[in-house]
């Protein structure tokens, strides 16, 4: 292995972690439950979850509301859709409807395990954008590899902000020179990693197009020793 690579961080949703189908479990478990609110089919409510689920994690991330209530405002919203206006206090507990399933459904990919049994002899962090206690859940999902995890939520950094990378080299006590980024967004995780001055490494699962050029890239991460 590259005896000059001191650590290894990874992105964690997308990256470690199969978001997105605990996500689509999550939805279609929550509308079948509340399907009699909203005069629409599952796949145009998916579509109206998504985008509040993305305007108001923003919000979260710009420090407009808590964790706990971008999640409120999510429900309010989506049950607006349906002129119905809810409570905070209902909207939390419908809301708890949709992360029960969603919880449920988070596994590792296939390919996490195997990789982060042969880095064993690496330290092994995680820099995500999220709320560290739900961060930290999903972390559990996948045991015990990382010395650390650095949430967006706990220290008021989000990529693709480059800081949020050097503080997790700060706290790492190394250089962002000796570090190695893997994560499935090629602008918020590699780019901005880059810039932050680490080696970045697209982690592209769906075979996109690359659009730019001097970008390291692996399609799944048993090819991550490749750079090592």
């Amino acid at each position: 292995m590259n005896s000059d690579l001191k650590m290894i961080f990874f992105d964690l949703d997308g990256t470690l972690i199969n978001h997105n189908k605990a996500e689509i479990l999550g939805v279609n478990g929550f509308f079948y439950k509340y399907k009699n609110y909203f005069d629409m089919n599952e796949t145009v409510f998916y579509e109206h979850w998504i985008r509040l689920s993305r305007k108001y994690f923003l919000k979260y991330l710009n420090g407009d509301f808590s964790f706990s209530q971008q999640q409120i405002e999510r429900i309010k919203n989506l049950f607006l859709l349906s002129h119905v206006t809810l409570p905070d206090k209902e909207a939390s507990l419908i809301f708890k409807d949709y992360k029960n399933i969603y919880e449920s459904n988070l596994f590792p990919y296939d390919d996490v395990i195997p990789c982060l049994d042969k880095l064993k002899n690496k330290r092994l962090g995680i820099i995500t954008n999220g709320d560290l206690s739900q961060q930290l859940y999903k972390t559990n999902k996948i045991g015990t590899y990382f010395e650390m995890v650095i949430a967006a939520g706990d220290i008021g950094i989000s990529k693709p902000n480059i800081d949020i990378f050097k503080v997790a080299c700060k706290k790492a006590g190394i250089y962002p020179r000796d570090c190695m980024y893997v994560g499935d967004d090629l602008k918020t995780d590699i780019l901005s990693s880059k810039q932050a001055g680490m080696k970045g490494i697209w982690l592209n699962r769906n075979n996109l197009k690359l659009e730019f050029q001097g970008i390291d890239m692996v399609t799944n991460l048993n090819e991550l020793t490749d750079y090592l």
